[in-house]
């Protein structure tokens, strides 16, 4: 049996310690959350965003995280960060993603499911035929929020999707150096993505999680898809 590492994201980077002790971490992918409904995270907006990429070293990849889903917004973001992945969290019209790609050759877009109950599963089809990947949240109706909510989902369901589409699937939503093994084991996914699970109290990157969430998660191997 082929076995392979899941690749790592961290989200919610704001600064360029942050993004380096990343890169030192061995971790896949970092994310820039912008265009948010709450407003910046920690203060980043797009120009802050563009420096921190400008100086990242080349094996790590840089992704736009945000709730814009419009051709017109979202281009000139990922034109001004210099980023060719962008990961949308609200639902985004087919029309708006093909005119991202004919304005930005090359770009990748990860939409997001946010795993509720069973109807989860229809819609990752769905959204599947207009993706390059699918990420998998959680929706926390406490508080509104999709994604960062710091809760797990159920991941039967998760798994189910895994097995369902023809995309990679990254695995979100309440993961923490406590749990991503399991997590792993369980949904089998390409990728798993951390933001609130590796943060301090006051919302900042803990190094010393972001290590090891990611040692974690690269050591729990899951076998190559047919």
């Amino acid at each position: 049996m082929n076995l392979r590492r899941p690749r790592v994201q961290i989200a919610g980077i704001s600064t360029l310690e942050d993004a380096l002790a990343c890169e030192r971490a061995g971790v896949d992918a970092i994310g820039f959350t912008i265009g948010l409904p709450s407003g910046p995270h920690n203060g980043l907006d797009e120009a802050g965003a563009a420096r921190i990429v400008r100086a990242l070293p080349p094996f790590i990849v840089p992704v736009l995280i945000t709730y814009r889903v419009t051709a017109a917004e979202v281009v000139p973001m990922c034109r001004q960060i210099g980023v060719t992945r962008v990961q949308l969290h609200a639902p985004a019209d087919p029309a708006e993603i093909h005119r991202m790609r004919q304005a930005i050759p090359g770009l990748a877009v990860i939409l997001a499911v946010h795993v509720t109950g069973p109807e989860a599963l229809d819609l990752a089809r769905e959204r599947a035929r207009h993706a390059d990947a699918l990420i998998l949240d959680t929706y926390d109706p406490a508080t509104g929020r999709h994604g960062a909510t710091g809760k797990t989902h159920d991941w039967s369901l998760s798994a189910r999707i895994v097995e369902a589409v023809d995309v990679p699937v990254i695995l979100a939503g309440g993961l923490d150096p406590t749990n991503v093994a399991a997590a792993i084991r369980r949904v089998r996914p390409w990728g798993v993505d951390v933001h609130t699970g590796v943060e301090r109290p006051d919302g900042t990157t803990d190094h010393d999680l972001v290590r090891a969430f990611t040692g974690i998660a690269h050591a729990t191997l899951v076998p190559v898809r047919s």
